[in-house]
C-alpha cells in the first residue's frame, strides 16, 4: 500500500547503510535482496547508502540509523554514534561478535530460518549419499569403473535408523521431519526440553547428550555456535557413539575435533562422516580430511538455494516496519544465549 504524504512526512527518516563488500561471492542473489532492500527504504521515505570497500563504509558509518551486512568489523562498530539497527544477512552471527558490539544496546537481527528447507534437505542428501554408498559409485565414475560388489555389499538404508539432532531449532525440527517420513526413529537436544516437538520421540537437554550420542546410528549437528558448542564433539563423544555410526556436520566446523574424527575413521570406529563446514575455510589442498575414509566433503554450501533474496528481503522488511512502530522484531539475537 502507498503512503500518503502526510504520513510520509510523520515518518521519522532513518539513514540505512548496506555493506555488501563481504558475501560478493553469491553477488547476483545478494544484489537481488540489496536492490529489494534499497526500493523499500525509499519507498518509505528513508535514505539508502550501498558500500562496498571498507573505506566508503568508514565515511558512511557515522550517519547510519540502520545497517544491513553480513559482518562488522570493530573500527567501523567504532563510528557508528548514532546506529540503533543492525539487520545481518546470515542466520548465524558468531563470526562478527565483539565485546563493544554484545556490550551495546544496538538491536541485532539475523536471519534465522532461513536456510530450513535447503539445509534440512542437504542433510538428507548427504545421509541417503552415505547410507547408499553414492560416494564409492562418484567415485567409480571419475575413474572409469564400474564394479557393484563395493557398494551393494556395503549399501543401507534409513528406515529404522535412529537419527540424533544436536540442536532442534528451526532447521533441525525440519530434519525431523524428513526423517521420519523416511522412517527414521529420531530423538535430539534443545535447551528448552519442556514443549514437546512434532517427528521427535524424545527431547533430551544438552547436558544429555551422552544418551543420544550412544543410541543414534547418525548424528546430526545444525545448532549454533557459541562457547558451549566449540569442541561440543571430541574423542570422548566420538567414544560414546556407536561403532559403525555417522555423523553429518552443516553447522560450524569449530564444533568437532577433526583430528579425533579423522583417527575414528581411519580405525574404523566410525562409518563416515559428510561435512559441510570446517574449522579452516577455505578447507585447505593438504587437509588430511581429503585423504580420510568414507568422507564426503561440500564447500560449505548446504544454505545455497536461489530463493535466498526473496526471503531475507521479507524478514528485513517485516523488522523495518516493525522498528519504526516499535513493534516485536523477529530473529532478535539473544545475547545471553549467544544466538
Amino acid at each position: 500500500m502507498q503512503m500518503s504524504e502526510h504520513e510520509r512526512s510523520d515518518r521519522v527518516k532513518l539513514n540505512a547503510l548496506i555493506w555488501v563488500a563481504y558475501h560478493l561471492e553469491a553477488a547476483s542473489i545478494v544484489e537481488r535482496y540489496v536492490a529489494k532492500a534499497v526500493e523499500e527504504l525509499k519507498c518509505r521515505g528513508h535514505k539508502a547508502v550501498v558500500c562496498r570497500d571498507l573505506e566508503s563504509v568508514l565515511a558512511s558509518v557515522p550517519d547510519a540509523d540502520i545497517m544491513l551486512c553480513w559482518r562488522i568489523l570493530p573500527e567501523v562498530f567504532a563510528k557508528a554514534s548514532r546506529l540503533r539497527w543492525i539487520q545481518f544477512g546470515s542466520a548465524g552471527i558468531d563470526h562478527t561478535l565483539f565485546p563493544e558490539l554484545i556490550q551495546s544496546d544496538v538491536i541485532l537481527t539475523t536471519l534465522s530460518g532461513i536456510h530450513r528447507t535447503p539445509v534440512a534437505e542437504h542433510v538428507m542428501a548427504l545421509m541417503l549419499a552415505m547410507s547408499h554408498r553414492l560416494d564409492i559409485a562418484i567415485k567409480q565414475q571419475c575413474e572409469r569403473v564400474y564394479d557393484r560388489l563395493p557398494i551393494s555389499t556395503e549399501a543401507d538404508e534409513l528406515c529404522g535408523k535412529t537419527v540424533g539432532i544436536l540442536g532442534l531449532g528451526k532447521i533441525g525440527e525440519e530434519i525431523a521431519r524428513l526423517c521420519s517420513a523416511f522412517g527414521m526413529r529420531v530423538i535430539g537436544t534443545k535447551q528448552n526440553i519442556e514443549k514437546p516437538i512434532q517427528y521427535v520421540e524424545k527431547v533430551f537437554s544438552p547436558s544429555e547428550m551422552d544418551i543420544v550420542l550412544a543410541e543414534s546410528d547418525y548424528i546430526v549437528l545444525v545448532l549454533p555456535l557459541t562457547h558451549r558448542s566449540v569442541g561440543l564433539i571430541g574423542r570422548r563423544e566420538i567414544e560414546m557413539m556407536k561403532t559403525g555410526a555417522r555423523i553429518v556436520n552443516v553447522a560450524r566446523g569449530a564444533m568437532i575435533d577433526t583430528t579425533a574424527l579423522i583417527d575414528a575413521l581411519n580405525s574404523g570406529r566410525i562409518a563416515g562422516a559428510a561435512l559441510d563446514v570446517f574449522d579452516v575455510e577455505p578447507l585447505p589442498a593438504d587437509s588430511p580430511l581429503y585423504d580420510a575414509p568414507n568422507v564426503i566433503i561440500t564447500p560449505h554450501v548446504a544454505g545455497a538455494n536461489p530463493k535466498y533474496a526473496e526471503r531475507a528481503f521479507e524478514i528485513f522488511r517485516a523488522n523495518l516496519h516493525a522498528f519504526e512502530s516499535g513493534g516485536s522484531m523477529i530473529n532478535v539475537f539473544d545475547r545471553s544465549r549467544g544466538y
